[in-house]
């Protein structure tokens, strides 16, 4: 590992903006977002129409008619704002070489309809869709790129001994008998 950053935006904000932006609660959001989201726009969006339950919604309302092509223009722009700013982050970070021309998109939100394709064209890289890889027995649901990260983040400190830079060795924990070596050893063990 050569560099971490982190943004305080994530699939959570984009279903925040939708909630406010519907007028509906946020759980009708996170499904709108889960079942019709998208960064594409396409010519039928337009026609296409989606019912968004509104706030305090009593048994007898009925649902408020949107076009997928509003949704999709609200899950776009908060995408684009979080893509932009990773891409800010890597240059600013003096790392831009060194990461190459590859990028993972992790989390719930990077299974949206097109975010690779705006993800390639923003952040001018090579992009896929993490999966937790070397870890068996996880549950289907688990298995998802909702789960990349913890997984990554529990296997990496097993890997990260073997890793080379430079020509030297150089573990992702410290050796000794501190804290976080303990934690290391945990791991290794445990997994």
């Amino acid at each position: 590992m050569v560099h971490t950053d982190a943004i305080s935006l994530g699939g959570h904000h984009v279903t925040t903006d939708l909630a406010r932006g519907l007028s509906t609660r946020m759980e009708d959001a996170e499904r709108l977002k889960c079942v019709h989201g998208s960064t594409l726009a396409s010519s039928a969006d337009e026609r296409e129409m989606i019912a968004v339950p509104s706030i305090g919604r009593d048994d007898d309302d009925q649902p408020r008619q949107i076009s997928k092509a509003l949704l999709s223009k609200i899950v776009r722009a908060r995408v684009e704002e979080t893509l932009e700013l990773i891409r800010d982050r890597i240059q600013l970070s003096g790392y831009s070489a060194v990461v190459g021309k590859r990028v993972v998109l992790t989390g719930g939100a990077s299974q949206l309809i097109g975010l690779c394709e705006l993800a390639r064209r923003i952040l001018s890289r090579n992009v896929r869709i993490g999966r937790p890889m070397g870890v068996s027995g996880l549950p289907l649901p688990a298995k998802g790129p909702s789960f990349a990260t913890a997984a990554g983040l529990l296997i990496y400190p097993q890997l990260a001994e073997s890793e080379t830079y430079g020509g030297e060795q150089r573990g992702f924990l410290p050796s000794g008998g501190g804290r976080l070596s303990r934690v290391g050893q945990w791991f290794r063990e445990s997994f």
